[in-house]
């Protein structure tokens, strides 16, 4: 099993170490996020219109929540893997608000394109924020917003399934949802650290 991807036994440890730091991460910003998701719930009870100002702002705050909890973790998972991993931690931030900004804007006038958008938008901002990083210390970052686009969107699906049954389930949701991000990532991150690593 250790051979399998042409792993060795501390890439497996880095991969295991960036899967539950990633899913901790989510797991962790995950009560902000239901708090901020009540919100809007009220709001639409309330019979307010969801495409304003302040739906603009909840899905840009989400997304800066996602962004900076998931690159927290990460961040602590690269300690030891590369020179600076405190730079990950601002580009995710960074990423994260951005593309929940974008995804805002749209909501403005199509709440449905929003939310189908938000499925992939983390993944393909966050991807982009953090190849900027990953160039710092990899002569290449093939497959890396591809990697995150994947993850995000099969994250994104499963939190959605588990909507249903999330009464006494809600982190375990999230933590499910992180370690989908983590794996999927960190797979890609392990191979290219493996095979790409700037001396």
């Amino acid at each position: 099993m250790s051979k399998y991807m042409g792993f060795r036994r501390k890439e497996w440890l880095f991969l295991l170490r960036w899967t539950v730091a990633t899913a901790m991460g989510c797991t962790v910003g995950s009560p902000f996020i239901v708090g901020v998701l009540f919100v809007v719930g009220l709001a639409a009870s309330d019979g307010g219109s969801l495409g304003n100002l302040t739906t603009l702002i909840l899905f840009t705050l989400v997304n800066f929540i996602i962004g900076t909890s998931i690159g927290f973790g990460q961040t602590l998972a690269l300690i030891g893997q590369v020179k600076q991993p405190v730079l990950w931690l601002p580009v995710s931030s960074v990423g994260g608000t951005l593309g929940g900004f974008l995804v805002g804007l749209v909501s403005l006038t199509s709440f449905q394109l929003a939310f189908l958008l938000s499925l992939a938008m983390p993944g393909i901002f966050l991807g982009i924020a953090q190849k900027v990083v990953l160039i710092k210390f990899l002569k290449k970052a093939t497959g890396w917003v591809i990697a995150n686009i994947i993850s995000w969107t099969f994250a994104q699906v499963l939190l959605l399934a588990g909507r249903a049954n999330m009464d006494g389930n809600r982190l375990i949701i999230f933590l499910a949802s992180g370690a989908v991000i983590g794996l999927i990532t960190g797979i890609n991150l392990t191979w290219l650290l493996k095979n790409f690593k700037k001396e």
